[in-house]
């Protein structure tokens, strides 16, 4: 095995780590002359992004992905972070949807076998699909989205390597270090843990994680459990099977989530009708899936489940193209209001 000696460096560059090593601690300073190191131009109080606080690898330590060329220096080219003022939105509210930033979008299942997951990795490459960009943050202790996906396929970093409390990612750096699925950056969990906070927390690695990604993107899909509530600023998918017992946990739920709220209703059950879905919820049902068992055979042998045509791909892209519709009709509101208000008199076009 070549030790870090061995392996190939450009001139000034510090010694690139072993094949599944971490360093020991936090990572040192930019040499001096700066030459081939990304980070050189960093503030010198910009922290590198490192596991600390018992949430990475400890020298000496396997993580949990192979460093290869991509991966040796992930961590160094994520750290974090820019002045306030200096991010993206300049510390805004998180998906503020007035185009300073991406939307947030969680998906979440009124009750488990329903297939949230799967929902939201077939939207995620509609919508990618229909030109969007997209990334994707799990918020599952278990990072059970990132089985779904062929976890030993996808290098990078998982919530067990970011800081706890970090208040602020370089976007750039951060997405760059994250594993990639159809060319759509992935955040998720691994046998140490998922995100270290509740979604609502003030402050904390989320609340970076999530603003550093919507600065960066048209779209940032969140894999949201039931247990925690959703970020602020966002809205959510709430995915109900036409069944009673759905649509009684669709009408506990929708309060505790305190985000606008629309509902995708599962082919499955059917004990009630999609108007009685809308009527027990309190919320609009934005559209209907199938239950794909071709799909659930692909999960099941390991497989990208988007691989091939299904019916859930086909139903996934009407979904899309009605939330994006819904985001342009948002957006055509808001500029007329803004050509109201900036014309003399509250009216525009006349003189």
């Amino acid at each position: 095995m070549s030790t870090p000696s061995d392996l190939p460096q450009e001139p000034g560059q510090e010694p690139a780590l072993p094949p599944g090593r971490w360093p020991g601690g936090p990572i040192g300073p930019a040499p001096a002359s700066g030459k081939g190191d990304p980070s050189a131009s960093r503030s010198p109080q910009a922290p590198l992004l490192s596991p600390e606080g018992g949430r990475g690898p400890s020298a000496g330590q396997a993580g949990p992905w192979e460093a290869g060329p991509r991966e040796a220096g992930a961590r160094q080219r994520a750290e974090s972070p820019e002045p306030a003022s200096d991010r993206p939105g300049g510390g805004r509210a998180l998906s503020s949807g007035d185009g300073r930033g991406g939307r947030i979008i969680c998906v979440t299942g009124a009750r488990g076998g329903l297939g949230a997951s799967t929902l939201l990795l077939h939207l995620a490459w509609a919508l990618r699909r229909e030109g969007r960009s997209v990334a994707i943050v799990d918020l599952d202790p278990a990072g059970s989205l990132g089985l779904l996906l062929g976890e030993e396929i996808l290098p990078g970093l998982r919530w067990g390597d970011l800081p706890e409390h970090e208040s602020a990612f370089r976007p750039g750096r951060l997405i760059g270090a994250l594993p990639a699925w159809h060319a759509m950056p992935v955040l998720t969990g691994d046998a140490r843990g998922g995100p270290p906070l509740p979604a609502s927390a003030p402050g904390g690695s989320l609340g970076a994680v999530l603003e550093a990604l919507a600065g960066e993107h048209d779209l940032v899909l969140v894999d949201l459990p039931r247990s925690l509530p959703a970020p602020s600023g966002s809205r959510a998918l709430l995915l109900a099977g036409l069944d009673l017992r759905s649509a009684v946990a669709c009408e506990a739920l929708v309060p505790r989530l305190e985000v606008p709220v629309e509902v995708v209703a599962r082919k499955s059950g059917e004990d009630t009708t999609v108007a009685d879905l809308e009527l027990i919820a309190g919320c609009p049902v934005l559209g209907t899936v199938p239950t794909d068992r071709a799909v659930a055979q692909r999960i099941a042998r390991g497989e990208d489940p988007v691989r091939a045509r299904s019916a859930m791909r086909r139903a996934a892209t009407v979904l899309a193209r009605r939330l994006l519709e819904q985001e342009r009709a948002v957006q055509e509101r808001a500029a007329q209001e803004k050509a109201g208000t900036d014309a003399p008199g509250g009216m525009s076009g006349q003189g």
